[in-house]
């Protein structure tokens, strides 16, 4: 991002400076919490444009790779905000061929540089979550809309991305050696993170939290670092993963 790209003059630079501090107070953090990660962002890229706008070596920012579906998002917000069903031509990953489905549009929520539709499937009467780039087609329907009193954040509370499993979650417990543990410290797996036992070299780790695909792959994604201590369940299917992954590079037989 730079000052030349989006063409701010010094009065807008300010003005929008001045925008984040606000938003930034600590008067307004609950109110803002949902977003404090996009102002985060802002507020990075507030700083870089002060320094004037030039293209510092010494300055590396993050890349976001280019997903499909953000042409969907503008007719999707008026679909929540006007409380209109909306028919759309979807192929999950796993189907050959996209179909229709009718659906109560209720929350828009970005995980991992992808948005995501979660509404009211209208034929199986269950929330269901819809990648927007897997979204082919949006019609809106002069249809009867089913509103639901849907809390985001209670939603989400109890899961890592974008599933979030009836029932209550688990208690897990995890393993992981110092090093690696000091990254978890500062930047936990789940907000209900909590640490039950340090020594030297390790700590161990609470989340209550449901075990989805997104929550594993975090944990395997730290290795030979982490163990699952509980439940066993959890603990059998990370076992098998890594045994499946020795398989697929021929370290094990199958």
């Amino acid at each position: 991002m730079s000052k030349h790209k989006l063409s701010l003059s010094g009065q807008e630079l300010k003005a929008l400076s001045d925008a984040v501090s606000l938003l930034s107070h600590p008067r307004y953090k609950e109110v803002f919490s949902d977003v404090s990660g996009i102002i985060a962002k802002i507020k990075d890229a507030v700083q870089l444009l002060e320094v004037g706008g030039k293209q510092y070596d010494f300055i590396d920012i993050e890349k976001v790779p280019e997903s499909w579906g953000h042409d969907f998002l503008s007719p999707l917000i008026e679909s929540i905000r006007d409380r209109k069903v909306i028919e759309i031509y979807y192929q999950p990953f796993y189907e050959d061929k996209p179909y229709f489905i009718h659906v109560h549009p209720y929350l828009l929520k970005e995980y991992r540089h992808r948005w995501y539709l979660i509404g009211l499937n209208d034929q199986k009467k269950e929330l269901r979550t819809y990648g927007l780039d897997r979204i082919w087609e949006i019609k809106i329907l002069n249809k009867l809309y089913i509103p639901m009193n849907f809390n985001a954040k209670e939603y989400f509370k109890n899961t890592v991305g974008v599933i979030s499993p009836t029932g209550s979650p688990q208690i897990i417990k995890i393993e992981v050696k110092k090093p690696q543990a000091q990254y978890l410290i500062t930047q936990p797996l789940h907000s209900s993170q909590s640490i039950d036992y340090e020594d030297d070299d390790r700590i161990i780790f609470t989340h209550r939290v449901h075990p989805t695909y997104e929550y594993k792959v975090l944990l395997l994604s730290l290795g030979s670092d982490v163990k699952v201590l509980e439940p066993e369940s959890l603990k059998v299917e990370i076992i098998k993963e890594l045994k499946d992954a020795l398989v697929g590079y021929g370290e094990i037989g199958e």
